[in-house]
């Protein structure tokens, strides 16, 4: 789906990770841990497509979609939270415009026509399209994921704009869950989240159908939602296989790996010292 080859990136004279080789894959559930500062954000908006690369190159898949969700920083205003999240389904909305003027114009033509059965055609084929993708639940779509994400059905009237830093990320991401990008990128989603929201979260990302990539500082969090720990370590990137308690279990026994060859090589280089003096 992405696939990024010797990747690299800097921040000024410091290099953040490179030689990242990474396939992403359609079902990919990714946590991307590391230090403050390695570069987990920033390699968030490389995939995001907001930021570049300094070395190596990304390829995607043609049609892939991307959805990032920053830590913070995000301000609507000027619609209502229901509107502002219908607002992600322009293009079946659209359809559903069309299939509207269609109806109307099908009521006043002869139904035995050429122009009829042109027309009629292309009424089914949007409305074939317009079934697949659900776009008669789309209003229970976005009920379901405000209610889910804490808002009451008052709240659903509100011009965006009057809600404080917390719940305007909360827009966003139901905006972005919605959506259903091919690849999800969440930077911190539980940090404005209650616990009973955060639940709700982690069950339906149990459930989304595509590959999603998360950073958080919330471990239960991790251990729920990811099948693989991405780290960036001393510049480099490490797989994991497994959640965050996985994750930890071989990273110890990486390093005791790490340190007994270490140990062996000192072993060996004092061995050589011995024989040479002799």
């Amino acid at each position: 789906m992405i696939q990024l080859s010797s990747a690299g990136k800097r921040f000024g004279p410091k290099i953040l990770f490179q030689n990242l080789n990474w396939l992403i894959t359609p079902q990919d559930r990714v946590g991307l841990v590391g230090a403050n500062g390695t570069g987990k954000s920033t390699l968030l908006k490389v995939l995001g497509g907001i930021e570049s690369l300094d070395y190596g190159s990304m390829q995607s898949t043609k049609g892939i979609t991307q959805g990032y969700l920053p830590q913070d920083g995000l301000r609507l205003s000027g619609r209502s939270v229901f509107a502002e999240c219908l607002s992600v389904f322009e293009d079946l909305r659209a359809m559903e415009r069309e299939m509207e003027t269609i109806t109307r114009q099908m009521s006043e033509i002869d139904h035995e026509s050429a122009e009829y059965r042109q027309i009629s055609d292309r009424f089914h084929r949007i409305d074939s399209e317009f079934r697949v993708r659900d776009g008669y639940a789309l209003e229970s779509q976005v009920g379901t994921v405000l209610a889910g994400l804490g808002f009451s059905k008052d709240d659903w009237e509100r011009d965006t704009g009057e809600f404080s830093g917390g719940w305007q990320m909360r827009i966003a991401l139901a905006k972005l869950l919605l959506a259903k990008p091919n690849l999800l990128l969440l930077d911190e989603p539980t940090n404005h989240l209650d616990l009973e929201t955060r639940n709700w979260l982690e069950s339906y990302l149990t459930s989304y159908p595509f590959a999603y990539i998360l950073i958080s500082h919330d471990r239960y969090f991790l251990d729920v939602t990811v099948n693989k720990t991405v780290e960036i370590w001393n510049k480099e990137i490490h797989f994991y296989s497994g959640n965050y308690d996985k994750y930890l279990a071989q990273k110890d026994m990486r390093r005791a790996q790490l340190e007994a060859a270490y140990k062996n090589q000192r072993e060996r280089i004092e061995q050589l010292e011995a024989f040479i003096n002799r």
